[in-house]
């Protein structure tokens, strides 16, 4: 078989799954993608990883950018046509919307860069047993008859003492405004796809904020600090929409 100049050749087993972990995260750092990679069986040795990732960058299906704040790592999301190329698999998912605002942009990618460093954290611990991302719960949300309330961060099912529990995760980096939480309070009031929220952030006022807003719906919503998860992640202190204190997030499990 003869191939055009320039073409290249996509593999089942390394190119793809690259591919899918870009589009999940929506924004991943170099090192983030690498330990993602290696997480989960794909990739081992650095260089041919960082081989790999830069022949998807030349040949157009990631993209590259380069957020100060986010550090000195480049920053990859998946471009047009690697969305292209991983719509024709059996990969599920509405393109998240892009704000044209460089301000909003960039606080979308240290969301998305935060949001996987949660991630990582568990699974190092090996405690990951599936990880839904905003991506793939915008098309169950807006293509399928059987929805979750709001677009979440992420749906997450974890190992908890030989059993599995699922929940869904929302990362509040910034607080969003009063009039947004009483909308949230409100759908969530509805939800029947999961039994329980976890609301993380990364500073306590923020968490009070969010907490005040959303005290009285009758849901299970629960409530900790982002520190405290990756130092302890199950048995992280949690609090209850109503000020009800727990011991560990295991035990709401």
């Amino acid at each position: 078989m003869r191939y055009f100049k320039g073409s290249v050749t996509l593999t089942q087993a390394h190119d793809y799954p690259l591919l899918r972990q870009v589009l999940r995260s929506r924004f991943v750092t170099h090192s983030q993608l690498f330990e993602f990679m290696r997480l989960g069986g794909y990739e081992r040795d650095r260089k041919v990883f960082s081989w790999r990732l830069h022949r998807l960058v030349v040949h157009g299906f990631v993209s590259q950018h380069q957020t100060p704040s986010a550090g000195t790592e480049a920053v990859y999301s998946l471009s047009a046509s690697g969305a292209a190329i991983l719509q024709g698999t059996d990969e599920c998912f509405v393109p998240l919307p892009t704000s044209r605002s460089p301000q909003k942009r960039e606080i979308n990618v240290l969301h998305a860069v935060e949001l996987n460093d949660i991630r990582l954290s568990l699974m190092r611990a090996g405690l990951e047993i599936l990880w839904i991302s905003e991506g793939e719960i915008r098309s169950r949300n807006e293509l399928t008859s059987f929805k979750f309330a709001k677009d979440y961060d992420a749906v997450v099912t974890v190992a908890v003492n030989e059993h599995s529990a699922r929940f869904a995760l929302e990362y509040e980096r910034t607080a969003k405004k009063e009039n947004e939480y009483f909308d949230i309070a409100r759908r969530l009031s509805t939800e029947q796809a999961v039994e329980r929220v976890l609301y993380l952030s990364p500073n306590y006022d923020v968490l009070s904020f969010v907490t005040k807003c959303l005290k009285l719906v009758r849901f299970p919503i629960f409530f900790g600090l982002a520190p405290s998860w990756h130092e302890k992640l199950l048995d992280m202190p949690v609090s209850g929409a109503r000020g009800e204190r727990y011991q560990a997030l295991r035990e709401v499990l």
